[in-house]
């Protein structure tokens, strides 16, 4: 199995590496293009586009307007803001 992490955050990726174990040892793209994602489970945030080149897409959500947003935040600004991971399937509908 093809795990990334995607993040430019150090929080956000030692967020992802506490709650997934499964991605402790996966390499992290500060960016991506859909060739990095391509079929890969992805932890972390991505755009649409991406996510749905990805086999899935597993990302840190938050309660409504409770996420972090401005500045760098810390792990325990995560936690207190109550970070959790959801798993997304994004499928793309050529028209």
């Amino acid at each position: 199995m093809n795990l990334i992490i995607v993040s430019r955050h150090p929080a956000a990726i030692e967020f992802i590496r506490n709650e997934l174990p499964e991605f402790s040892d996966a390499p992290v793209l500060a960016s991506a293009s859909a060739d990095d994602v391509r079929d890969a489970h992805v932890a972390g945030n991505l755009p649409l586009d991406l996510a749905a080149v990805a086999n899935c897409v597993r990302a840190i959500v938050y309660p409504e307007g409770k996420a972090p947003r401005g500045t760098e935040y810390t792990l325990a600004d995560m936690y207190n803001a109550g970070a959790r991971i959801q798993l997304f399937y994004v499928f793309a509908e050529d028209k």
